[in-house]
């Protein structure tokens, strides 16, 4: 689903994730529903060094992304 700016921002029943060169992107919490999976996968990514990034995500971003997780 996009946000009322056409930016990606969740799914009907789940949060995404895309990893691009490395970093974690996920939308702000302010464009999608923040919850308890969507808290923990934050917390794992934090945990295994992972660099996240929480900011609008543009549609052909998220198509050019090397992997989307949806959860």
């Amino acid at each position: 689903m996009l946000d009322k700016d056409g930016y990606v921002s969740e799914t009907n029943a789940t949060n995404i994730f895309l990893v691009k060169k490395g970093r974690v992107l996920t939308p702000h919490a302010d464009y999608c529903l923040p919850g308890i999976t969507r808290a923990t996968i934050m917390e794992l990514v934090v945990k295994e060094k992972f660099e996240l990034v929480e900011r609008r995500i543009s549609l052909s971003e998220f198509h050019a992304a090397d992997e989307v997780l949806d959860c």
